[in-house]
């Protein structure tokens, strides 16, 4: 298997390397940092596998409540789910190195957690606001690795900036993906993505804490973007790219 040949949504093939190969052998940089420092980065990292993580959970919720729409979706959940997989596996890879536990017990945390869907039903029950929300929510998470990247470059190890960097962009393909699937199958109704978008902001941060539903995870203190940024220049953002 070529670990980077081009993406192409029907044959399935990635658009970068995989976390196996861009995280062989990984070990952690001896790096000092605070105690403070130290407690950012475990939740940062286990934050990142836990919203990676659940992307099969969405999908097996998508499959099993939404048989009518579903079909026509797979040409682009699929290759979606892969990535997150991917990703779940590489932020569990960097994870377990930094904090020592062992990688098997890392993926029974993220398992063992009980996910509440029905915040997103509303949406999730029409496939062309389902394809809005995946957009959103990809296009969300691009901006989060991209502010990443400083960071992540400050361990000055290049397996940690090569892997930022995946993730980026593999989110970034994501988020094109759906919007032109969603131009594709529902052409005539483009003019309904604002009030969708504002639907779809509204559920995001009334909801009180993360449910395991992989999107709609913003609404928490630490979370690096801002509700006002979010809904001043991303959401703006989408729109825009679906008038294109």
């Amino acid at each position: 298997m070529n670990d980077t040949t081009s993406i192409n949504n029907k044959s399935g093939t990635r658009s970068t390397p995989n976390a196996a190969v861009i995280l062989e052998n990984f070990r952690f940089p001896l790096i000092e940092l605070s105690n403070a420092e130290r407690t950012e980065w475990k939740e940062i990292l286990f934050d990142s596998i836990i919203t990676e993580y659940d992307a099969r959970r969405l999908y097996w919720y998508l499959e099993t409540q939404y048989t009518d729409h579903f079909p026509i979706l797979v040409e682009v959940l699929n290759p979606w789910l892969r990535d997150e997989i991917d990703h779940a596996y590489g932020f569990a890879l960097i994870y377990s190195s930094y904090t020592g536990i062992p990688l098997d017990q890392v993926t029974l945390e993220a398992e063992i957690r009980k996910p509440d869907f029905s915040i997103i039903s509303p949406i999730a029950n029409d496939a062309f606001k389902l394809l809005i929300m995946l957009a959103y929510d990809e296009i969300i998470t691009t901006h989060v690795y991209h502010r990443s990247i400083a960071k992540y470059d400050q361990f000055d190890s290049q397996q940690l900036s090569t892997w930022i960097r995946k993730a980026k962009k593999d989110e970034i393909m994501h988020f094109f993906s759906f919007v032109q699937k969603a131009k594709e199958l529902f052409p005539d109704r483009i003019n309904e993505i604002p009030s969708i978008l504002e639907e779809i902001f509204d559920i995001d941060f009334e909801k009180e804490s993360y449910s395991g539903t992989f999107v709609l995870d913003h609404n928490t203190p630490d979370f690096p973007i801002s509700k006002q940024e979010i809904k001043s220049m991303i959401i703006p953002a989408i729109v825009k790219k679906f008038n294109e």
